[in-house]
């Protein structure tokens, strides 16, 4: 199959063509004002470009807010433009991740796509247990988040699909930092709504779980967040190799965990009572 030539897509639709940032598996140009060409960087991110083919139209569905397909031909996908910027680069208001829960909570009524990968979650005690092995923490460290991960272990919930990269740089914002959607679903998959919340910074959590739920009441889902976060954070210590520059919170490989030892110095209620 031939590249697709972004200029011949935007002749066909009669649309001036203007390259703007992508992620990593795409390369993204903006078709005018309304339309987003997209296209794989190589090859092998053609597989994230098809799951999205397929779960977009599930979320459209389910009333949450996010592009519609326009085209998609396999090797490249038009879809309609989500207003604004995205919220890495451009502030928002109060209010925001709030309604980013309330969509969160409009695409965890679905539970299944037919076709889409379901997730087996990873153990994190395993990983600690090598670090502790491996020399890379002392035994007493690894008990105590051995504990740690026990006091936030709750029984899972079931499998909903879920956006995968719950994150600033694929959450749009108006010109007043108003939540207008969703974009870039190639880690969509069916898993642990809980995941959904893990890429946000603790802060930004809370308040997505408050809007999710319509309620201050959080109940068990602190410690459903926590959990993945801090064996993410864990598992990131693994990888220490250098990321600077990187657009992501996350990238940098010590990021999260001091994200979430800076939180806990002023944790609300509900997050507090977590500590070990």
């Amino acid at each position: 199959m031939s590249p697709t030539s972004p200029d011949a897509v935007g002749r066909r639709f009669a649309l001036p063509v203007q390259a703007i940032p992508g992620g990593v598996a795409n390369r993204c140009y903006a078709l005018g004002g309304s339309l987003i060409l997209r296209i794989p960087r190589d090859p092998s991110f053609a597989a994230d470009l098809a799951r999205e083919a397929v779960v977009i139209p599930y979320a459209v569905a389910a009333g949450v807010p996010t592009s519609a397909i326009v085209e998609y031909t396999g090797d490249h996908m038009v879809v309609t433009r989500v207003p604004g910027a995205d919220a890495a680069t451009v502030p928002v208001t109060a209010g925001f991740y709030e309604a980013v829960g309330e969509g969160l909570a409009a695409l965890h009524t679905v539970t299944a796509v037919p076709g889409l990968h379901a997730d087996v979650p990873d153990d994190p005690v395993p990983l600690v247990s090598a670090y502790a092995t491996d020399g890379l923490i002392d035994a007493a460290t690894a008990h105590w988040l051995t504990a740690w991960f026990g006091k936030l272990r709750r029984p899972p919930l079931p499998q909903v699909l879920i956006h995968g990269d719950v994150a600033e740089q694929n959450l749009m914002a108006d010109a007043d930092g108003r939540f207008t959607g969703f974009v870039d679903w190639g880690d969509a998959q069916l898993a642990d709504p809980a995941v959904d919340f893990a890429k946000l910074p603790l802060p930004s959590a809370d308040q997505a779980l408050r809007g999710y739920l319509g309620s201050a009441d959080l109940g068990d889902w602190p410690a459903r967040v926590l959990w993945h976060q801090l064996h993410w954070a864990v598992a990131r210590l693994a990888d220490p190799a250098p990321r600077p520059g990187a657009r992501h919170w996350t990238a940098t490989p010590y990021a999260r965990l001091f994200s979430i030892m800076r939180f806990f110095t002023a944790a609300p209620a509900p997050w507090a009572r977590l500590l070990p």
